[in-house]
C-alpha cells in the first residue's frame, strides 16, 4: 500500500504536474512572445508548426527506442534535461532562422516526455489498482496553475520569464521521476517486426486515424482561441483566464474518468467526449457571447479531459505490453504531431480566406468524421470480438 498512498503515489503525481505545468508555461503565451521580437504573422505560424512536425519523427524514436532497450525512465530523465537546456537557449534566438531552430531542437526532446510518461503511469496504474485518470488529473492541474503563474510574472517582468519557467518544470519532472519505480528490464524486442504488428491491429489503426482527425482540433484550439475569444468581443486580458478554466476544468473530469469507463464502456467513453468537442466546436463557430464561452467552460473537461486519459489506456489495451511506449508514441505523433499540423495550417488558411468562426465550423467537421472510425471500433468490431469469444 505503501505505492499507491505513499512515496510513490507523489513524486508520480508531481512528475506529471510538472510535464504540464512547463507545457502552460510556455505555448500559450509564445505567440506574444514571437510578436514582441518583431516576428511577423507568417512567422509566427511557420515556428508554431515546427514543433509538430518534429513531433512527427521525434515521437516514434523515441519510443522505439524505449521499447528496443527497456530503459524508459533513464531515457525520459535525459529528455528532461535536454528540453531544459533547449529552453534556456530559446531567448538568444532573435532572428527567424536561430528561432525556429532552437523550438526544433526543444520539440525533438518534449515530443518524447508524453508518451513515455503516460507509458510509466500505466505501467504504475496496473501495479496499484489506481485509474490512469487520477494520475493524469495532475497534469491538467500544473497547466492550469502554470498559466497563471506565467501571466503574472510576464506581465511583472518580461515574456522571456516564459522559458526559465520552463526549464524550471523540466528539471522538477526530471527530480520526481527519479523516485518512479521502472518497468523491469526483459529481453529487447524486433522493433521493425513489431511495428509490422501494430499495423494488422484494426482496432489501433483505425483508433489512429480518430485521433488525427479529433486530436488535431483540440491542439489546434490553443493557438486560435486568442483570435476568436476577440471575435466573439471578449478582452485580451480574459484570453488567459479562459484559458485558465478551461484547463482547470480537465482536472476533475479525468478523475471521473474511471466512472464513465465503468458505466459506459471504455470505447463509448472516448465517443461521448468526441460528440462533446464536435459539438463544442459548431457552437464556438456560431458566434456565442465570450460571458457564455466562459460559463461553459466545463465542456472543455467533459471533452478533452475524458478523451486524453481514455485514449492512452485504449492504447494499452489493445497492443502489445512489450509494444507500450511504440505504440503510445504513434498515436500522440499521429494527435499531437500530423493531426496538429494539418489542423493548424488548414485553420490559418481558412481564418484568411472566411474568418475565425468558419475555422471552428472546420474543426467541427473534422471531429464529426473522426467519430466515424471510433463507430466502427466502437459498434462493429468490439461486437465481432465479443461474438468471436463466445463462440
Amino acid at each position: 500500500m505503501r505505492n499507491v498512498f505513499g512515496y510513490e503515489s507523489v513524486r508520480i503525481s508531481g512528475l506529471f504536474m510538472f510535464i504540464y505545468f512547463a507545457l502552460g508555461s510556455l505555448y500559450p503565451l509564445l505567440s506574444h512572445y514571437l510578436k514582441s521580437i518583431g516576428m511577423s504573422g507568417t512567422q509566427i505560424g511557420l515556428i508554431v508548426s515546427a514543433g509538430p512536425i518534429v513531433a512527427i519523427v521525434a515521437q516514434p524514436f523515441w519510443g522505439m527506442l524505449c521499447d528496443k532497450f527497456k530503459l524508459s525512465k533513464q531515457i525520459l530523465s535525459g529528455i528532461f534535461l535536454g528540453a531544459m537546456c533547449a529552453s534556456l537557449l530559446l531567448p538568444f534566438g532573435h532572428y527567424f532562422l536561430a528561432f525556429v531552430s532552437l523550438y526544433a531542437l526543444l520539440h525533438f526532446f518534449q515530443s518524447g516526455i508524453v508518451p513515455i510518461s503516460d507509458g510509466l503511469a500505466l505501467h504504475y496504474t496496473a501495479r496499484t489498482g489506481i485509474e490512469f485518470g487520477r494520475v493524469r488529473q495532475w497534469g491538467a492541474i500544473g497547466f492550469a496553475v502554470a498559466t497563471l503563474i506565467a501571466g503574472l510574472l510576464a506581465e511583472k517582468f518580461s515574456l522571456q520569464v516564459i522559458f526559465y519557467l520552463y526549464a524550471f518544470a523540466q528539471l522538477s519532472g526530471f527530480i520526481f521521476l527519479q523516485g518512479v519505480e521502472a518497468e523491469k528490464s526483459v529481453s529487447s524486442v524486433n522493433i521493425f517486426k513489431g511495428l509490422t504488428q501494430l499495423i494488422r491491429i484494426p482496432r489501433y489503426m483505425l483508433f489512429l486515424l480518430s485521433a488525427f482527425l479529433i486530436f488535431g482540433p483540440i491542439n489546434a484550439h490553443n493557438v486560435y482561441f486568442g483570435l476568436l475569444y476577440e471575435k466573439l468581443g471578449g478582452q485580451i486580458a480574459g484570453i488567459g483566464f479562459a484559458f485558465l478554466l478551461f484547463a482547470g476544468s480537465e482536472a476533475p473530469f479525468m478523475k471521473w474518468s474511471g466512472y464513465f469507463i465503468r458505466r459506459l464502456g471504455l470505447e463509448r467513453t472516448i465517443f461521448l467526449a468526441g460528440i462533446v468537442s464536435s459539438l463544442r466546436w459548431f457552437w464556438y463557430g456560431n458566434s456565442p457571447s465570450p460571458t457564455a464561452v466562459l460559463i461553459m467552460f466545463f465542456i472543455q473537461g467533459l471533452s478533452v479531459g475524458l478523451y486524453l486519459s481514455s485514449a492512452a489506456q485504449f492504447v494499452k489495451e489493445n497492443t502489445p505490453d512489450s509494444l507500450r511506449v511504440t505504440a503510445l508514441s504513434i498515436y500522440t505523433s499521429m494527435g499531437l504531431g500530423l493531426g496538429s499540423m494539418a489542423s493548424n495550417l488548414a485553420g490559418g488558411i481558412i481564418v484568411d480566406r472566411y474568418g475565425i468562426l468558419m475555422t471552428y465550423t472546420f474543426f467541427g467537421v473534422l471531429t464529426a468524421a473522426g467519430l466515424i472510425p471510433l463507430a466502427i471500433v466502437t459498434w462493429i468490431i468490439t461486437k465481432k470480438s465479443k461474438l468471436t469469444v463466445l463462440q
